[in-house]
């Protein structure tokens, strides 16, 4: 990997080399969507190709520097993760438990789509615990519970449960 092509990169997602996997994470998570078909932002502005092909990059873009934060590690040293992040409640805060698992295993939302077969639409909407746009209790379920397994959740029912609770509390408030 050639050091201009990384460079390239970075500007895709309008970063600079220092920043962290989490800037790196949340660029590619934010232009995605931006870039989304469901984005109203881009929607007349671009066709389905073009759309596509900008998703593409911002892909490649998020791999190349996610891999060469990788190889960069010694072998025996863990992947970095925010040190003041504490673990999150699986309970309380199922979507950051999700996100920080994913993230200390080094993967992106489009890996574990790939693995699972859900959607990245819902995995982020999982993650970001948007409750207006996640799917009924019957598909929720099923989606954590893939979604918590491809990351190595040991507490899947805890993270289950957290969702279910704060699905049904967001729609008591409605």
């Amino acid at each position: 990997m050639d050091r201009d092509d990384l460079q390239r990169c970075y500007l895709l997602l309008g970063l600079t080399p220092d920043a962290s996997l989490r800037e790196v994470e949340t660029a590619y998570r934010q232009l995605s969507e931006l870039f989304d078909e469901a984005s109203l932002a881009t929607y007349s502005l671009l066709d389905y190709a073009d759309r596509q092909e900008k998703l593409e990059s911002l892909q490649v873009a998020f791999n190349t520097i996610a891999q060469a934060r990788i190889c960069l590690l010694p072998q025996d040293e863990p992947l970095p993760v925010d040190s003041d992040a504490a673990p999150s409640d699986p309970r309380a805060t199922p979507g950051l438990h999700l996100q920080q698992h994913r993230e200390r295993l080094g993967l992106s939302l489009q890996d574990i789509a790939d693995r699972t077969k859900i959607g990245r639409y819902h995995l982020q909407n999982i993650e970001a615990q948007n409750y207006e746009k996640l799917p009924a209790a019957v598909y929720l379920r099923g989606f954590v519970r893939e979604f918590a397994r491809a990351v190595n959740v040991t507490e899947i029912d805890n993270v289950i449960e957290g969702f279910i609770a704060a699905t049904r509390q967001a729609s008591d408030s409605d």
